[in-house]
């Protein structure tokens, strides 16, 4: 690779590992914030749900605001606010603006993927590696944010982790500055997304742009990604207490569901890392859409088959659903990368990730009503089906139209 799309990879890298960690911050020490602010569960709950529901939903505007302004811009708007919110958590006198700190995480937050993902997808060499390094990035901040979080709040109170977390976003800016980033030409890009929109005879901005943005494939691509991350959200809001409570006798644990589930989910998402980077190897001798398509279908045999295993078996075929789940995501970026055009690839990384985040979000709730109403196990059978489904959508996707 040349020097500028090593040092793209390695900040884009950092920035993706930190943007999980700082969004999944406020989870990890929901106790201490509890007892700080004196707050009940429920009022917490709503905080969670509004930022988490920006952090997928504001990508979607920013895709197309991406794909028309310079993207190392909003890349540094993106790092800044970061640091700023973070501050401000850090600083705040009481429970509302430190809430409100935490929901413009989540908007500023929703900067990241739409805007990291497009110049992540102009790297010229091996970019499927370079996904998967990026991705790799991204699955590490989901699974190391609990203990980075946590530690550093039971030792030296709530805010802390919010005050680390605003230096590295600070010493990430300026590291924006010194390096040299590779992204598509920002001013290039405006000009011809304007052509593209510009009115005909007869027709509106939107319906010129839907007709050059939209193919077939896109739009397989997109509620692909909706079905696959419905089951990723669903399933991760319910992993650590399923596990923990068909796990918590084994090897150290005596009767400990939550320290269970979150050892035996955490060892599931490093084996998923593992397994994203091997991924790459497989798309250097098959298609990516084939790939995909099959990823997904195993994927959802494992998780059908962890909804009605129990002890090791169980947990066997969750590491399994987390490998080849995992391997989806360096591939899923590649496809849109092949089957949306330049000049629109911020928009479609945006839609893809509001797909998946935002309109996705919806599981966690559905997953709860299935756990009151049945049992906890139902709701991994019947995202184990969904996944399935999904598998018939992506059997449909072509190989990409634009390479």
């Amino acid at each position: 690779m040349k020097k500028k799309e090593k040092e793209t990879i390695s900040l884009l890298s950092f920035s993706h590992f930190f943007c999980h960690v700082a969004i999944l911050t406020y989870p990890a020490i929901l106790i201490l914030i509890k007892t700080k602010f004196n707050v009940n569960y429920e009022t917490l709950g709503v905080i969670a749900g509004i930022y988490l529901f920006l952090f997928g939903a504001g990508s979607l505007p920013v895709g197309f605001i991406a794909d028309k302004i310079k993207k190392k811009r909003i890349l540094r708007v993106y790092l800044g606010g970061m640091a700023l919110f973070s501050f401000t958590a850090v600083l705040a006198p009481n429970f509302f603006i430190f809430s409100l700190a935490i929901i413009f995480m989540g908007l500023i937050g929703s900067i990241y993927h739409p805007v990291g993902l497009s110049m992540m997808s102009f790297i010229g060499s091996d970019k499927l590696k370079a996904f998967a390094i990026h991705g790799i990035a991204g699955t590490l901040g989901v699974a190391l944010s609990a203990g980075f979080a946590g530690i550093l709040g039971y030792f030296f109170g709530y805010n802390f982790p919010y005050l680390i977390l605003g230096i590295i976003f600070l010493v990430l800016l300026v590291w924006s500055y010194i390096l040299k980033l590779q992204s598509s030409d920002g001013a290039e890009a405006a000009s011809e997304t304007k052509k593209a929109i510009e009115i005909k005879k007869g027709s509106s901005n939107i319906k010129a742009f839907i007709n050059e943005f939209l193919h077939l494939n896109l739009i397989l691509i997109f509620v692909a990604e909706f079905l696959n991350g419905f089951v990723f959200q669903g399933v991760f809001s319910f992993l650590p207490a399923y596990v923990g409570t068909e796990l918590k006798n084994y090897i150290f644990f005596h009767n400990q569901a939550a320290a269970a589930g979150g050892f035996f989910v955490t060892i599931a998402l490093l084996v998923g890392v593992l397994f994203q980077y091997n991924s790459t190897r497989i798309t250097k001798n098959y298609k990516s859409n084939k790939v995909f398509a099959i990823l997904v279908l195993i994927s959802g045999i494992f998780l059908l088959i962890s909804g009605f295993t129990h002890d090791i078996l169980l947990f066997i075929s969750i590491l399994a659903f987390s490998a080849f789940n995992f391997s989806i995501n360096p591939i899923s970026n590649l496809m849109i990368s092949e089957n949306a055009q330049e000049k629109f690839r911020a928009t479609a990384y945006g839609v893809f990730f509001f797909s998946g985040f935002g309109i996705g979000s919806v599981a966690a709730p559905i997953g709860g009503i299935i756990a009151q109403k049945f049992a906890l196990h139902w709701i991994f059978a019947l995202y184990g089906v969904i996944l399935l489904l999904s598998f018939g959508v992506s059997s449909a996707i072509k190989e990409g139209k634009y390479k």
